[in-house]
């Protein structure tokens, strides 16, 4: 009697289990800003470093940006569309001419929220920015519910990166955003953003595709390891994972870009880019190798793979 209980309970808890991972697979992931949530790297190996005083800085960690904000121009809605569908909206060419223009002016368009901005007006316009594929993905309700509390965005940081690996031919771009956020008393906070917009040319002018952010946080970088500072990320991640760092590491700095390059073992040079966020986190963005003619060319480096090949 107590075995077929037992077998019985066993059953129950496993049949749960697969319900509640089936439940979790179903979800669809909730969206930020219009765009999905960005899934960052988690990187579990404690290994202390060289530059530790850098690491734990103060002031790269717990200070708030002073960029200057990209997207100044306002009210591009035209007082005649305030109470039009999305679908009955129609965007000025030239304020899709080129990607970045199209980003600058969806992000011009993002005024604020409720009594704090203009209503839904500047969102029925935004939704015109996405591209025919994007909008039959996101649905315009739960596209301007993606919004809630976003009282402000600045655009701070706007830079064209090469493309995905698994996606070559869309165009990709880096951006930073600051954003004010409502809370649950009477006063907004500042709180940043990081993603990638995806675009593609949709009849002649540049439509949105994609988009996926991450919010920044202020304590994991500083008191949470190595993976958040650009030479010790390359340090242990090319040469110890991967065995690809032969001499030493430098890191060049250019603003918010940081460049760190190594020579591999064959004498190849190499640098991988980096931008450093407001909340002083370094994120890669991609890989360059020198090529026969002294140029630098893009390449593709997994080095989580080196670590699988360890185990």
């Amino acid at each position: 009697m107590f075995k077929k209980r037992l077998t019985s309970l066993l059953t129950i808890i496993l049949i749960s289990s697969i319900l509640v991972i089936n439940g979790e697979e179903n979800k669809l992931d909730p969206l930020i800003l219009g765009g999905s949530y960005l899934e960052e790297p988690k990187i579990e190996e404690d290994i202390r470093v060289e530059n530790e005083n850098n690491i734990y800085s103060l002031e790269r960690f717990f200070r708030p940006s002073n960029m200057t904000i990209l997207n100044t121009k306002r009210n591009i809605l035209s007082i005649n569309d305030y109470d039009k569908s999305s679908s009955n909206i129609k965007i000025n060419k030239e304020l899709l001419k080129t990607p970045k223009d199209t980003i600058i002016n969806y992000f011009n368009n993002q005024t604020g929220c409720g009594t704090l901005g203009e209503a839904s007006g500047p969102y029925t316009l935004a939704y015109n920015f996405l591209s025919k594929s994007y909008k039959e993905k996101v649905p315009y309700k739960e596209y301007f519910m993606s919004f809630e509390n976003q009282l402000h965005i600045n655009l701070i940081k706007l830079n064209e990166v090469p493309p995905d690996k698994n996606r070559p031919n869309d165009i990709k771009y880096f951006v930073e955003l600051e954003v004010i956020e409502g809370t649950d008393k009477p006063k907004g906070v500042f709180v940043y953003y990081y993603g990638y917009i995806y675009l593609e040319k949709e009849d002649d002018v540049y439509k949105i595709k994609d988009m996926m952010y991450a919010p920044e946080n202020y304590l994991c970088a500083p008191y949470h390891g190595w993976s958040w500072d650009a030479k010790s990320l390359v340090e242990i991640e090319y040469g110890g994972w991967c065995s690809l760092v032969d001499g030493e590491v430098i890191v060049k700095d250019d603003g918010y870009e940081r460049k760190v390059y190594f020579k591999d073992k064959d004498k190849n040079e190499h640098y991988v880019l980096f931008y450093q966020l407001t909340n002083g986190v370094d994120i890669k963005i991609a890989d360059y190798k020198k090529n026969k003619d002294g140029k630098w060319e893009h390449i593709y480096i997994d080095t989580k793979k080196c670590l699988e090949n360890k185990k």
